[in-house]
Protein backbone atom coordinates (compact mmCIF):
# COMPACT_ATOMS: atom_id res chain seq x y z
CA UNK A 1 0.00 0.00 0.00
CA UNK A 2 1.25 3.00 -1.08
CA UNK A 3 -0.15 7.09 -0.41
CA UNK A 4 0.31 10.02 -2.65
CA UNK A 5 -0.22 13.37 -2.77
CA UNK A 6 -2.37 15.26 -5.69
CA UNK A 7 -1.84 18.86 -5.77
CA UNK A 8 -4.48 20.69 -8.19
CA UNK A 9 -6.19 23.21 -9.63
CA UNK A 10 -10.08 24.26 -9.61
CA UNK A 11 -10.46 26.97 -12.44
CA UNK A 12 -13.30 28.01 -15.26
CA UNK A 13 -17.01 27.04 -14.13
CA UNK A 14 -15.32 24.10 -11.97
CA UNK A 15 -15.47 26.89 -9.28
CA UNK A 16 -19.24 26.02 -8.94
CA UNK A 17 -19.07 22.77 -8.47
CA UNK A 18 -19.73 21.78 -4.36
CA UNK A 19 -16.98 20.08 -2.46
CA UNK A 20 -19.22 17.13 -2.14
CA UNK A 21 -20.06 16.99 -5.82
CA UNK A 22 -15.85 17.29 -5.91
CA UNK A 23 -15.54 14.23 -4.66
CA UNK A 24 -17.85 12.15 -5.88
CA UNK A 25 -16.09 13.41 -9.51
CA UNK A 26 -12.22 12.46 -7.95
CA UNK A 27 -13.74 8.95 -7.05
CA UNK A 28 -15.39 8.42 -10.43
CA UNK A 29 -12.37 9.94 -12.21
CA UNK A 30 -9.89 7.26 -10.73
CA UNK A 31 -12.05 4.48 -11.16
CA UNK A 32 -12.48 5.64 -15.06
CA UNK A 33 -8.70 5.82 -14.75
CA UNK A 34 -8.18 2.13 -13.37
CA UNK A 35 -6.01 3.89 -10.49
CA UNK A 36 -5.89 0.93 -8.15
CA UNK A 37 -7.05 3.19 -4.54
CA UNK A 38 -7.78 1.43 -1.69
CA UNK A 39 -11.22 0.95 0.06
CA UNK A 40 -11.58 0.71 3.84
CA UNK A 41 -13.35 -2.97 4.81
CA UNK A 42 -16.55 -3.30 6.50
CA UNK A 43 -20.29 -3.72 5.33
CA UNK A 44 -19.96 -0.20 3.60
CA UNK A 45 -16.56 0.06 2.22
CA UNK A 46 -15.48 3.51 0.61
CA UNK A 47 -12.24 4.69 -0.67
CA UNK A 48 -9.38 5.70 0.78
CA UNK A 49 -9.30 9.52 0.13
CA UNK A 50 -8.59 12.90 2.27
CA UNK A 51 -8.57 16.08 1.79
CA UNK A 52 -7.38 19.32 2.60
CA UNK A 53 -9.67 22.52 3.91
CA UNK A 54 -12.76 22.34 1.25
CA UNK A 55 -12.91 25.60 -1.19
CA UNK A 56 -16.35 27.38 -1.21
CA UNK A 57 -18.21 27.40 -4.06
CA UNK A 58 -17.55 30.44 -6.28
CA UNK A 59 -13.73 30.54 -5.52
CA UNK A 60 -11.30 29.19 -7.90
CA UNK A 61 -7.75 27.69 -6.32
CA UNK A 62 -4.57 27.03 -7.64
CA UNK A 63 -2.88 25.00 -4.57
CA UNK A 64 -5.77 22.26 -3.66
CA UNK A 65 -4.51 19.47 -2.22
CA UNK A 66 -5.75 15.89 -1.39
CA UNK A 67 -4.49 12.08 -0.63
CA UNK A 68 -5.19 8.69 -1.66
CA UNK A 69 -3.84 5.15 -1.01
CA UNK A 70 -3.50 2.75 -3.37
CA UNK A 71 -2.82 -0.40 -3.40
CA UNK A 72 0.55 -1.04 -5.00
CA UNK A 73 3.01 1.60 -6.05
CA UNK A 74 2.69 3.64 -9.57
CA UNK A 75 4.55 5.70 -11.72
CA UNK A 76 3.35 9.37 -10.62
CA UNK A 77 3.28 11.08 -14.00
CA UNK A 78 1.84 7.91 -15.45
CA UNK A 79 -1.08 8.35 -12.80
CA UNK A 80 -1.15 12.89 -13.30
CA UNK A 81 -1.56 11.20 -16.58
CA UNK A 82 -4.25 8.79 -16.58
CA UNK A 83 -6.07 11.09 -14.16
CA UNK A 84 -6.07 14.51 -16.14
CA UNK A 85 -7.75 12.22 -19.26
CA UNK A 86 -11.03 11.29 -17.02
CA UNK A 87 -11.03 14.68 -14.75
CA UNK A 88 -13.95 17.47 -15.97
CA UNK A 89 -13.38 20.84 -17.63
CA UNK A 90 -11.39 22.78 -15.03
CA UNK A 91 -10.20 20.17 -12.76
CA UNK A 92 -6.41 19.52 -13.57
CA UNK A 93 -4.05 17.67 -11.38
CA UNK A 94 -0.70 19.58 -11.02
CA UNK A 95 1.49 17.28 -9.17
CA UNK A 96 1.47 13.70 -7.98
CA UNK A 97 4.02 12.54 -5.37
CA UNK A 98 4.65 10.29 -2.73
CA UNK A 99 6.32 12.76 -0.15
CA UNK A 100 3.03 13.59 1.36
CA UNK A 101 2.89 17.14 2.69
CA UNK A 102 1.18 17.09 6.33
CA UNK A 103 -2.42 18.67 5.58
CA UNK A 104 -3.55 18.27 9.33
CA UNK A 105 -0.72 21.48 9.81
CA UNK A 106 -2.63 23.96 7.13
CA UNK A 107 -3.20 26.99 9.34
CA UNK A 108 -3.32 29.51 6.89
CA UNK A 109 -4.45 29.75 2.98
CA UNK A 110 -3.50 33.13 0.86
CA UNK A 111 -6.25 34.30 -1.70
CA UNK A 112 -5.88 36.64 -4.35
CA UNK A 113 -8.98 39.00 -4.69
CA UNK A 114 -9.24 40.86 -7.89
CA UNK A 115 -12.16 43.93 -6.63
CA UNK A 116 -14.31 45.78 -8.56
CA UNK A 117 -12.80 49.00 -6.91
CA UNK A 118 -9.16 48.93 -5.20
CA UNK A 119 -8.89 50.33 -1.80
CA UNK A 120 -6.32 52.65 -0.98
CA UNK A 121 -3.06 52.09 1.35
CA UNK A 122 -4.38 54.30 4.22
CA UNK A 123 -7.54 52.82 4.45
CA UNK A 124 -6.11 49.28 5.12
CA UNK A 125 -3.70 50.31 7.25
CA UNK A 126 -6.41 52.08 9.71
CA UNK A 127 -8.80 48.91 8.86
CA UNK A 128 -5.94 46.87 10.31
CA UNK A 129 -4.96 48.88 12.94
CA UNK A 130 -8.54 48.78 14.83
CA UNK A 131 -8.25 46.58 17.89
CA UNK A 132 -11.13 44.48 16.86
CA UNK A 133 -13.04 43.85 13.39
CA UNK A 134 -16.48 43.12 14.31
CA UNK A 135 -18.79 40.93 11.56
CA UNK A 136 -22.44 40.20 12.21
CA UNK A 137 -22.39 36.35 11.45
CA UNK A 138 -25.66 33.69 11.06
CA UNK A 139 -25.89 31.17 13.19
CA UNK A 140 -28.64 28.79 14.18
CA UNK A 141 -29.69 30.66 17.01
CA UNK A 142 -29.57 34.21 15.03
CA UNK A 143 -27.21 36.83 14.44
CA UNK A 144 -24.60 37.30 16.90
CA UNK A 145 -21.05 39.70 16.59
CA UNK A 146 -18.02 38.07 15.94
CA UNK A 147 -14.04 39.50 16.06
CA UNK A 148 -12.47 38.50 13.37
CA UNK A 149 -9.25 40.25 13.69
CA UNK A 150 -7.27 37.49 15.02
CA UNK A 151 -7.57 35.52 12.21
CA UNK A 152 -6.29 38.07 9.89
CA UNK A 153 -2.70 37.25 8.94
CA UNK A 154 -1.65 39.88 5.91
CA UNK A 155 -3.46 42.00 3.58
CA UNK A 156 -1.41 43.58 1.12
CA UNK A 157 -2.15 45.21 -1.77
CA UNK A 158 -0.32 44.78 -5.18
CA UNK A 159 -1.12 46.51 -8.32
CA UNK A 160 -5.24 45.42 -9.25
CA UNK A 161 -5.41 42.70 -6.76
CA UNK A 162 -5.57 42.07 -3.19
CA UNK A 163 -3.39 39.68 -0.64
CA UNK A 164 -4.59 38.33 1.92
CA UNK A 165 -3.35 35.58 3.99
CA UNK A 166 -5.98 34.38 6.59
CA UNK A 167 -6.95 31.41 9.14
CA UNK A 168 -7.69 28.22 7.24
CA UNK A 169 -8.04 25.32 9.42
CA UNK A 170 -10.46 23.09 11.21
CA UNK A 171 -10.43 25.84 14.14
CA UNK A 172 -10.60 28.91 12.95
CA UNK A 173 -11.69 29.32 8.73
CA UNK A 174 -11.67 33.01 7.51
CA UNK A 175 -12.11 33.73 3.90
CA UNK A 176 -11.93 36.49 1.86
CA UNK A 177 -15.38 37.36 1.03
CA UNK A 178 -15.91 37.84 5.10
CA UNK A 179 -13.37 40.29 5.09
CA UNK A 180 -14.64 42.45 1.52
CA UNK A 181 -17.87 42.31 4.02
CA UNK A 182 -16.14 44.39 6.76
CA UNK A 183 -14.45 46.17 4.59
CA UNK A 184 -17.91 47.53 3.44
CA UNK A 185 -18.89 47.79 6.86
CA UNK A 186 -15.60 49.80 7.96
CA UNK A 187 -15.99 52.36 4.81
CA UNK A 188 -15.16 50.54 1.96
CA UNK A 189 -17.39 48.60 -0.83
CA UNK A 190 -15.08 46.25 -3.23
CA UNK A 191 -17.86 45.76 -5.12
CA UNK A 192 -17.91 42.25 -7.29
CA UNK A 193 -14.61 40.39 -6.93
CA UNK A 194 -13.72 37.51 -7.97
CA UNK A 195 -11.51 34.98 -5.32
CA UNK A 196 -8.73 32.98 -5.76
CA UNK A 197 -6.97 30.47 -3.15
CA UNK A 198 -2.97 30.15 -3.93
CA UNK A 199 -1.20 28.69 -1.27
CA UNK A 200 -1.58 27.28 2.17
CA UNK A 201 0.83 27.54 5.27
CA UNK A 202 1.51 25.85 8.56
CA UNK A 203 1.37 28.21 11.41
CA UNK A 204 5.34 29.61 11.34
CA UNK A 205 3.82 30.40 7.78
CA UNK A 206 5.97 27.81 5.82
CA UNK A 207 3.97 26.70 2.30
CA UNK A 208 2.68 23.36 2.76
Amino acid sequence: MSKYSFRYEKTGLAKYISHLDFVRAINRALRRAHIPVKYSQGFNPHSLLSFGMPLPVGYTSVCEIFEAELERDMDENLIMEKLNSTLPDGIRILEVSKVCPDIKKIRYAKYIIKPEFMPGKDFVKSFLENDTIVIDKKTKSGIKEKDIKKDIREINLCGTFIEMVLSASNTANLKPDVVAAAFKKYGFDLGFCQYERVMFFDENLNKI
